[in-house]
């Protein structure tokens, strides 16, 4: 068994993370996972390759190595470990680009002037806030979009595995994006029906997703601003991590447009994370973090999101945890 590290040794591990993140990075925009799916390479092939210093690429690899991701032999070439195949193309690859971005380093530089002010660090940082700044910056949105996309895709399946959809005729994915978690939900209720609301820059990829995926038929896009107004008629109204962006303000907004155009006694579901109580470590407690960090939103505990709910109008019948980071809050409209 392994002794536990003494509390000045964790700490250094914390402080000196960077250390480990910013190599991931190179890794990862250099695309040196992909280039070794088919096996080992020689660190001057990789290169050659990449088009960068040999012994300098050399020295990150060696520090990568010696956390586990990827591995040295004794010719000074590399391969994939488990951990290094996370760094391919469509899987973690966008989230390490992501999270080390100049943009996204900027905004965390400004952590302590949230904590100080009660401002958003990211509007600190760029003047703007940051959706409006990604709409500015295709290529950065593509990034976000993608790394948000691939943590929301291990969560579709967990989210319809342990919430029962049966009897919802149709069902309006507020704030949908492209439709992903919509096309998962037909796909396993083929008698339902759905309505995916977004934004109208957002409008025609969801169209084009649900083509793609033969749903046209069953699936509907409508231009919707949740900041307006949200299209009635549905049985039943899902929202998947959007409460966690905005403070309780904007929330309490969005939930009374959602109570207006829904029918007494039906079902509003919120796929969030909930943070528990205590000194557990959890997920949600440091994207708590992240989410003040670009837009001042927030994680919220149980009891938080009951309070949210009931000053909206909505009754919590349940909070149903899956087996990934998120919960489905069902909430009743009043």
């Amino acid at each position: 068994m392994r002794t536990p590290l003494p509390p000045h040794a964790q700490m250094m591990q914390f402080i000196l993370g960077t250390w480990i993140s910013k190599p991931i990075y190179v890794a990862a925009e250099l695309g040196i996972a992909d280039m070794l799916v088919d096996g080992a390479k020689s660190i001057d092939e990789l290169a050659r390759t990449t088009g960068t210093h040999g012994p300098l690429l050399y020295r990150v690899m060696r520090a990568l190595a010696s956390v586990g991701i990827f591995s040295e032999a004794g010719d000074r070439s590399f391969e994939l470990t488990p951990m290094a195949e996370c760094l391919k193309d469509g899987a973690l690859r966008s989230t390490a680009l992501m999270f080390n971005a100049d943009w996204h380093d900027k905004a965390w530089e400004n952590l302590l002037y949230s904590v100080r002010t009660g401002e958003v660090a990211f509007e600190k940082a760029h003047g703007i806030p940051a959706f409006d700044w990604l709409e500015k910056n295709p290529r950065a949105a593509a990034l976000y979009h993608e790394a948000n996309a691939f943590k929301a895709a291990s969560s579709h399946r967990a989210i319809i595995d342990a919430y029962d959809f049966s009897g919802i005729n149709t069902l309006t994915d507020v704030g949908g994006g492209h439709g992903a978690l919509m096309a998962e939900i037909l796909g396993a209720y083929p008698v339902m029906k759905g309505v995916i609301a977004e934004l109208r820059t957002v409008e025609k990829e969801a169209r084009e997703f649900i083509r793609t995926k033969g749903l046209d038929a069953r699936c509907e896009v409508i231009e919707c601003d949740f900041f307006k107004e949200i299209p009635p008629g549905s049985d039943a109204y899902l929202m998947s991590n959007i409460l966690h962006d905005w403070n309780d303000e904007a929330c309490r907004s969005i939930l009374g447009n959602c109570r207006r155009a829904m029918r007494p006694g039906f079902p509003l579901l919120a796929v969030e994370a909930v943070i528990p109580p205590g000194n557990e470590f959890s997920v949600a407690k440091l994207l708590d973090l992240e989410v003040l960090v670009m837009g001042g939103g927030r994680e919220r505990t149980e009891a938080e999101f009951r309070d949210l709910f009931e000053s909206s109008g909505f009754t919590i019948s349940r909070v149903i945890p899956t087996h990934e980071n998120v919960s489905v809050i069902e909430g009743i409209r009043a």
